[in-house]
């Protein structure tokens, strides 16, 4: 191995006491090495990162190897047509208690955590002598690290929030910039806490968070474009046996649909809902199950799936 790649004794423990302390194998850190290599880096200013990821097909964690937002950004200033970058721009900020099983600890662990829920920047390339802009949005349950298989925030995301998500909002910038430079290339924070199926990386999906409250209607100024649902109700109508009111019911319907992706997902959310069964029969019925299908029909819509 020395002589494959030129290293001296002391060189090689100075990657493994100081640069790659958490590599728990050899090969690590020679695959770490060779990528160097091959991209003319000097792993001694630490371009890369070796990240552990939970494989399906072996069932258990390998080590893989992934660029640092440093190597990113290097890659983009050597093609000589990096323009530079805005400010990043952060989300209002959110807090929510995550809990689950972490390893094999009998216990729950539950941490709470204060981050933002998106974060967005614009990076700018000379293309043909003129400055291009290419924006990116990220949002911070999609992108965030756990620990083990739970959805717990692992430490470095739980300390850091901002700052990590600052990171992969700029690689995602960059990736779309230089296309042909960085093509899938992901910084090794956006590979925490993924996992590797047959080959394929599977991204991280946060579990849903439980409905919002119903929020106040909008002033006319601020009402969106689209024709607004209005919610008639009279005021002896039964309560739903769930215990949730009408107006509450239809928030949790629309904030349901509104983050599904898909035509299967969708109907996932309307058999659970069961609105049609909900109002049939009762005071104002059809015209609440109306207000139902014109949620429905907008989430269908967005998705690209209406008839």
């Amino acid at each position: 191995m020395a002589k494959e790649f030129d290293l001296q004794p002391t060189e090689w423990r100075v990657l493994v006491d100081q640069i790659f302390p958490a590599a728990k194998s050899v090969e690590a850190i020679m695959m770490a090495l060779a990528y160097c290599r091959k991209r003319n880096l000097d792993i001694f200013k630490k371009p890369v990162h070796i990240v552990p990821m939970w494989s399906s097909l072996k069932r258990a964690m390998v080590e893989t190897v992934w660029p640092g937002i440093a190597e990113i950004r290097t890659t983009a200033a050597r093609t000589g047509q990096y323009a530079g970058i805005d400010a990043v721009e952060f989300g209002p900020m959110v807090e929510r208690t995550f809990s689950g099983e972490v390893g094999n600890r009998d216990d729950l662990v539950t941490k709470t955590v204060r981050y933002p829920e998106w974060a967005s920047v614009v990076v700018y390339r000379i293309t043909a002598g003129v400055k291009c802009a290419y924006h990116a949005k990220v949002y911070w349950e999609e992108t965030y690290a756990t620990m083990g298989k739970s959805e717990v925030p692992n430490e470095m995301w739980g300390k850091r929030p901002r700052g990590q998500l600052d990171k992969c909002v700029e690689a995602a910038a960059l990736r779309k910039a230089f296309p042909e430079e960085l093509g899938n290339v992901y910084a090794a924070e956006e590979m925490e806490g993924r996992e590797i199926a047959d080959g394929v990386t599977i991204e991280h999906e946060a579990k849903p968070k439980p409905p919002a409250p119903p929020k106040p209607p909008a002033p006319a100024a601020e009402a969106q474009s689209e024709e607004p649902i209005t919610i008639e109700h009279e005021e002896d109508s039964p309560a739903a046996e769930d215990g949730i009111d009408d107006n509450t019911y239809f928030e949790q319907l629309d904030d349901a649909l509104a983050v599904v992706s898909d035509l299967a997902s969708l109907e996932e959310v309307w058999t659970e809902f069961d609105p049609l069964a909900r109002f049939d029969g009762q005071p104002n019925g059809e015209v609440n199950q109306g207000i139902a299908m014109a949620i429905r029909k907008r989430a269908e819509k967005r998705i690209g799936g209406a008839a």
